[in-house]
């Protein structure tokens, strides 16, 4: 376990060091770039992390890094910042749900009991990013098997487009040379900002721990990351906001190894086999939210770049819509694209555990 945990975070620091210290790492960000790391290394070498280790990360760690997360969701500012992205956003959301919906319906006969939790899965990440994925799996506890699968599909779909939205965004855009915004990800804050974040997101993750037997009793089988997220965003929205500025980029490096671990599990050979069908699902899914979403953006005459950076907030969540706003040197783009991903936080999770309830019924 020890020589696993080692490497993950070998190779989180590695992500980190290639995502501030280089051009290309800068526009793809920190989290593509720690994805696409574990990619190589399992593809390239066979190597997989240990089942404890991997679990340690998926579990404690990231429940508080999704509680470092939410804890920045400030329900009252965030609608200035995001409601110049806002229509393409939510369009890309209904897209999604209805693309889940039918894709669901029409791999029935190949999918099987699997398409409830694929639902669930790809209708929670697609509308905020993988953060929402690993709420929902967490909830559900799809089997491992099926997870891998759809965590490698879910992987090569959203790379795939985010490299579309690239190519689609600098063929139009115009970058905003004087725009007054970094358009970085937030990096780890400085020492008492970094003790008050940690000791916020701690207090959020015993809380939900201590309340989740409880409200289970009230209400049997509620899965407990919706407890988690619900605190978090309860508890974000007492006063005294400026001891928590550092949770969103605290939250955003403590996620990396789970990325990191993604990416060790994302066997090409496997998902061009047993996985097919699955990656089939995600890449229908994608599709049909892409194509919706550029010809409502033709007829509601909506820009070409506030579109591809909302429908990434959906599939990616905030911190792949900013490398999207700064890879098309919109800086302008920088902090809408933050809001309105904060808000796919908000809905992912929900909208996929309501998705997996309705196609299962």
């Amino acid at each position: 376990m020890q020589l696993s945990l080692g490497l993950i975070l070998l190779l989180t620091l590695l992500g980190w060091w290639i995502s501030t210290a280089t051009a290309v790492g800068r526009k793809l960000g920190m989290t593509l770039v720690v994805l696409l790391l574990g990619f190589l290394v399992t593809n390239l070498s066979g190597w997989a992390p240990d089942a404890a280790a991997a679990s340690w990360v998926s579990g404690p760690l990231t429940s508080l890094a999704i509680a470092q997360l939410l804890l920045a969701v400030q329900l009252q500012r965030l609608w200035p910042d995001a409601r110049r992205l806002l229509l393409p956003f939510l369009a890309a959301v209904l897209c999604t749900l209805i693309a889940v919906l039918l894709g669901a319906r029409w791999l029935a006969p190949v999918l099987g009991t699997d398409a409830p939790m694929l639902a669930g899965l790809y209708s929670a990440t697609f509308t905020g990013g993988s953060l929402n994925f690993v709420s929902v799996a967490r909830a559900l506890q799809p089997p491992d098997s099926l997870l891998l699968l759809a965590t490698a599909a879910d992987h090569v779909v959203f790379v795939v487009w985010f490299l579309i939205s690239l190519v689609l965004g600098r063929r139009r855009s115009q970058p905003q040379q004087n725009a007054a915004v970094d358009v970085e990800e937030p990096q780890l804050p400085r020492r008492w900002a970094l003790l008050q974040s940690l000791l916020w997101g701690l207090a959020v993750l015993l809380l939900s721990q201590w309340l989740t037997p409880l409200l289970q009793r009230l209400v049997p089988g509620l899965p407990s990351i919706v407890v988690l997220t619900t605190v978090a965003l309860l508890v974000a929205q007492l006063p005294g906001a400026a001891s928590r500025r550092g949770c969103y980029g605290l939250g955003l490096l403590l996620i990396q190894p789970f990325f990191v671990v993604v990416g060790l599990n994302s066997p090409m050979a496997g998902l061009l086999g047993e996985g097919l069908w699955v990656l089939l699902f995600a890449a229908v899914v994608v599709a049909l939210q892409a194509v919706v979403l550029l010809v409502l953006r033709r007829w509601r005459g909506w820009p070409l770049a506030e579109t591809l950076v909302a429908s990434q907030a959906a599939i990616g969540g905030p911190s792949t819509a900013l490398a999207l706003a700064s890879s098309l040197g919109r800086a302008d783009l920088a902090l809408p694209a933050v809001a309105i991903g904060l808000l796919g936080y908000l809905l992912g999770t929900y909208l996929g555990l309501a998705a997996a309830g309705f196609i299962a019924g």
